[in-house]
């Protein structure tokens, strides 16, 4: 029998600690500003090889852009925070895809 389990990349297993972190984000955005504005953010992550995590944000035009910037910088500072945890803040980039 052949040994065929797959072992994701450093960038793969950022990709997934971070889309299980969104909604705690979310949630902590929602409470810290009571801004109901956060409910009309939907955010992924894609590995994007060799390492780089990119993060798609997509919001409705009436979303404040101070919820949006603050919502990137929360999403950088969880993946620096990650990356250093594991040693491999030297090896990964953020990239935002947003419309």
């Amino acid at each position: 029998m052949t040994d065929d389990r797959y072992c994701p990349t450093r960038t793969e297993w950022l990709v997934l600690n971070m889309q299980a972190k969104v909604p705690m984000l979310l949630s902590q955005m929602r409470m810290l500003r009571d801004d109901k504005d956060v409910d009309d953010v939907r955010v992924f992550f894609k590995a994007k090889e060799p390492d780089t995590v990119v993060a798609v944000v997509r919001h409705l035009k009436t979303v404040s852009q101070d919820v949006v910037r603050l919502l990137n910088e929360e999403i950088e500072r969880e993946i620096l925070e990650l990356a250093d945890y594991h040693g491999w803040r030297d090896r990964v980039k953020t990239e935002f895809d947003a419309a």
